[in-house]
């Protein structure tokens, strides 16, 4: 099969199943893409090996396969009207994650059915238990841009999207990057919103990381550690009155983490 209607029928497929967006990344692309050169260089403080590293490789390196060629990247949507897709309940996957991990399954299913040729591989979501990048995955596969928040953001969704990914064995080409900056003569709602003021000064600079000129937050600003005081407040103010929740039930603990970044971001 075409490498070119095969890449339109697995995007047509991960739609049809859900997915608000899908693209391609092929991995010789990706590999130059700014997180890929950058993670293994940045320190463990800065949360590279968060979790358990089971690739046995050094914290923040992917565990490319030889056999695999491509990654499949979709996303999926969280309006701000739906906050429960986001949230923890009862110690559980968020249910928008639960989502892409369903519709992951699926595509693998129909990508090897249809297409006995290739294998497909969902992804872990961690790079230590062997994923990929997402955001800058989503960028080479065409979904959006990196915006001054440090989230993807996507024509369609703005940053209010959830990403997921799988190795592909056929040799595809990648569906991006796009030619579009969202950012460009905003004044940065997103940033000022931060409860923690996790983009109040550059700690990262182009110079140290090989030359590197899209750093976090695009200008070296993001601090991820910052950005995580607030996730452990999030999880000290956890609600634990049973609480009626859409498509769930009754909850009856609920984690929400911050997402003022996002919610802030101009594009709607």
């Amino acid at each position: 099969m075409d490498n070119h209607i095969m890449t339109e029928l697995i995007i047509n497929k991960a739609i049809a199943f859900g997915a608000a967006a899908a693209g391609i990344a092929n991995i010789r692309d990706l590999k130059t893409a700014p997180a890929f050169l950058m993670m293994p260089q940045r320190p463990h403080i800065d949360r590279v090996g968060a979790v358990e590293n089971t690739t046995g490789l050094p914290e923040g390196v992917v565990d490319w396969k030889d056999e695999m060629y491509s990654v499949l990247v979709i996303a999926y949507e969280h309006p701000e009207e739906k906050p429960y897709l986001d949230c923890w309940l009862d110690g559980k996957n968020p249910p928008g994650n639960l989502e892409l991990i369903k519709i992951n399954k699926k595509l693998k299913e129909y990508i090897e059915c249809e297409m006995p040729e290739v294998t497909a591989r969902p992804l872990n979501y961690y790079v230590e238990k062997g994923g990929v990048w997402l955001k800058d995955s989503a960028v080479v596969a065409g979904l959006g841009v990196v915006g001054k928040n440090n989230l993807l953001i996507t024509k369609e969704y703005g940053p209010r999207v959830r990403l997921r990914a799988m190795f592909l064995s056929a040799d595809l080409p990648s569906t991006g990057p796009i030619d579009w900056d969202p950012c460009d003569g905003c004044d940065m709602p997103c940033r000022k919103s931060c409860p923690q003021n996790a983009f109040g000064s550059v700690i990262y600079k182009a110079g140290e990381y090989g030359g590197l000129t899209k750093l976090p937050g695009r200008d070296g600003s993001y601090s991820l550690l910052t950005c995580d005081r607030q996730m452990a407040e999030d999880e000290d103010n956890e609600i634990k009155t049973p609480t009626e929740v859409p498509d769930y039930g009754t909850a009856d603990s609920i984690i929400k983490y911050c997402r003022e970044c996002e919610l802030n971001c101009r594009i709607k």
